[in-house]
């Protein structure tokens, strides 16, 4: 049965809603941010902040990564008419995110956001982001089943392509693979953990949030397609039939910004 990692960590980010780029000033198009209720263990069933990551039990020491993995991530639709410039997508990360700038590993340590729609396909769109340290509206951060508290990033990556309204347009976030548990011999790899909520419990209107989570299947460095995954029912195409795989005890959608502009 495949195996999902839920992690245990939390954070709130209230963001502007503009920004800035070579080309101008851009405003926000889409907004599924942060929740900002019904936060870490203290909310109980009510809990609506939630991260998800991939679990291997091994990788290949020449690549660093496994033969086979799934790239946590969703889809976001603009909904007015029209062709928009996208230049900025905002996710979450829970957890350390590498900075790409490692000279010691020439700058290969880094995120690699993957995107596209049903017309284009999925490719890498960008290697290019920065990282802020954020918090929640009550200024803690992620907390773990275990009780600990653990630090949230959000991750701009700077992007540049054309999206008409109504189009969905599917992405992923893919991270060097550490160590689940480093003080557990039996071992296993995660890749990033990406920050979701559930709609219902997170205080704000989530855009576009229909209680699917996507992740990104690859095999031996080909993509396979693309899985759907409800967290609550394990639904979905992610696991078999007659073997669901739910996380949590509710659905989730990743949570995700989009900056841009009208294209004329």
């Amino acid at each position: 049965m495949k195996k999902i990692i839920l992690v245990s960590i939390c954070v709130l980010f209230l963001a502007s809603a503009t920004g800035i780029f070579a080309g101008g000033t851009t405003t926000m198009l889409f907004n599924r941010g942060l929740p900002i209720i019904n936060l870490n263990n203290a909310a109980g069933t009510l809990r609506s902040n939630v991260a998800w990551a991939d679990f291997e039990q091994s990788i290949n020491p020449k690549t660093g990564y496994p033969m086979e993995y799934w790239v946590p991530g969703d889809d976001f639709t603009i909904s007015q008419p029209g062709k928009y410039e996208i230049r900025t997508i905002r996710v979450w990360i829970v957890g350390a995110v590498p900075d790409g700038k490692d000279p010691k590993t020439g700058g290969k340590t880094h995120l690699t956001l993957w995107g596209g729609t049903v017309s284009s396909g999925i490719d890498p769109i960008s290697h290019n982001y920065s990282v802020t340290p954020v918090s929640y509206a009550d200024g803690e951060g992620y907390q773990g089943n275990s009780g600990s508290f653990t630090q949230i990033y959000q991750v701009d990556f700077d992007v540049d392509f054309d999206l008409n309204g109504g189009e969905t347009f599917s992405f992923f976030v893919d991270g060097p693979w550490t160590l689940y548990d480093p003080s557990n011999s039996a071992g296993g790899y995660v890749n990033a953990y990406l920050h979701a909520s559930n709609k219902t419990e997170s205080g704000l209107l989530e855009e576009g949030a229909n209680d699917w989570f996507l992740w990104l299947h690859t095999k031996a460095g080909t993509r396979v397609g693309i899985d759907f995954w409800s967290s609550g029912t394990g639904a979905g195409t992610l696991c078999p039939p007659d073997s669901p795989c739910p996380g949590w005890d509710k659905a989730s959608d990743a949570n995700v910004q989009v900056f841009g502009k009208t294209r004329k």
